[in-house]
């Protein structure tokens, strides 16, 4: 049974590393896409500050608030 627990958690980590990856690819090119900037450090890919300015541009180029 032990054998079995320690590959699901494997796996588990396996899948989660995977999907993190994805993930922060993912924002960064939104940021780079929308900001024209390189994220340099993870701080700044997890900026509320950054995030911010990554929607004001976003709504701009939509021609302003949806909501």
């Amino acid at each position: 049974m032990d054998a079995v627990k320690t590959l699901i958690l494997i796996c588990t980590i396996i899948v989660t590393a995977v999907h993190a990856w994805i993930t922060g690819a993912r924002m960064r090119r939104r940021i780079k896409r929308t900001l024209g900037i390189r994220v340099k450090n993870e701080m700044e890919l997890t900026s509320l500050k950054t995030w911010m300015a990554v929607e004001n541009e976003d709504e701009k180029n939509r021609g302003g608030r949806l909501g």
